[in-house]
This record gives structure tokens, C-alpha cells and sequence, in this order.
């Protein structure tokens, strides 16, 4: 099994060096989208049944308008029958290019959507606490009731209807009556 982290790693390095960082990763995000569309197409690639060389000409084939270095990255990915973890690669990418650039990437899960005047709210505040320019989507979970779940960098903050009811529930459970 390859190590996505590291692969992903020298992508954005290699890429970065090249100045084209903001381009690979658009390419990667183009090609992730249509290898998850296409699950059947990754599985051909990734199978020993087809000779190596009939692999990379499909793959030049999809996707030779692609910048060259993304298009060896794959290859390489191809070759090692490795096309599978592409995605994991590109998640590590992402993070190398988030953290070159200062970005951070947080997600609000509500139960209803959030109006954009609260999605700018909470994205000034965070870039404000954090010193980062904030990427925000907004994810919904009826089951929340109300308040807002946020998840960023590894953190969790849980001010939402149902975390403060399950808080209550068990403070009464473990109440001595």
C-alpha cells in the first residue's frame, strides 16, 4: 500500500516548485469528481488483467489534457495499482496547499440552512480567532433540532439542540434521587 500522505506531499512540493499549485489542485478536484462518477474506470485501471501499457494509454486518453505532472502522478498511481487511493492523495494535497496558503477549511452542520449573512458572521469570526481565510460549507442534519455543530483542524464544537439535551439526559441519569 502506498503512503498517500507522502505521495500527496510530493505533489504539492513538486507542484508548488513549478508554480503551478493552484492549478494541480483545480485538476485534482476535475479528476477526483470523475473518477468517483466512474468507479468501474478505476477498477480497470487498477486490475493486473490489463497489461500496464494499455492502462497509461486509457489513462492519456482521459486524461492527457491534464497538467503533465498531474498526468505522471497518475501513471505512477497506475503503475503501482494504486489508481484506488487517488483521492486520499489528493486529501493530502489539499492539506499541504490549505496550509501553504493560509486557508483553513470548517464546516457548520445545522438543521436548517444557513443564511449567508451568518455563513460571512461566522467566517469573519473564525478567520478572526484563527488568523486564517476561512473556507465554510454548510452541512444539514435535521436530527441537530437547532444550534450549530462546527468542525475545524480537528476541533469539535457541539452547541447544538440535541448535544444539550443529551447533556441533560444524562446529568439526570446520574442523578441521585
Amino acid at each position: 500500500m502506498i503512503d498517500t500522505a507522502g505521495y500527496g506531499k510530493a505533489l504539492f512540493e513538486l507542484a508548488a516548485e513549478n508554480g503551478s499549485d493552484a492549478q494541480v489542485r483545480e485538476e485534482l478536484e476535475t479528476i477526483r469528481a470523475a473518477l468517483r462518477a466512474q468507479p468501474d474506470y478505476v477498477t480497470l485501471l487498477d486490475t493486473p488483467a490489463v497489461a500496464t501499457e494499455e492502462k497509461l494509454r486509457l489513462l492519456r486518453e482521459a486524461f492527457g489534457a491534464a497538467d503533465p505532472t498531474v498526468l505522471n502522478f497518475l501513471s505512477i498511481l497506475c503503475e503501482k495499482r494504486a489508481l484506488y487511493r487517488f483521492s486520499a492523495c489528493a486529501d493530502a494535497y489539499d492539506a499541504c496547499y490549505d496550509e501553504a496558503h493560509n486557508i483553513l477549511r470548517a464546516t457548520a452542520i445545522t438543521a436548517v440552512p444557513m443564511e449567508e449573512r451568518q455563513m460571512n458572521a461566522l467566517k469573519e469570526k473564525l478567520s478572526g480567532i484563527t488568523g486564517k481565510t476561512v473556507l465554510l460549507t454548510n452541512r444539514i442534519d435535521e436530527t441537530l433540532i437547532g444550534g450549530i455543530t462546527l468542525r475545524y483542524g480537528g476541533v469539535q464544537l457541539d452547541d447544538s439542540i440535541r448535544s444539550r439535551l443529551d447533556k441533560l439526559r444524562r446529568s439526570l441519569s446520574e442523578t441521585i434521587v
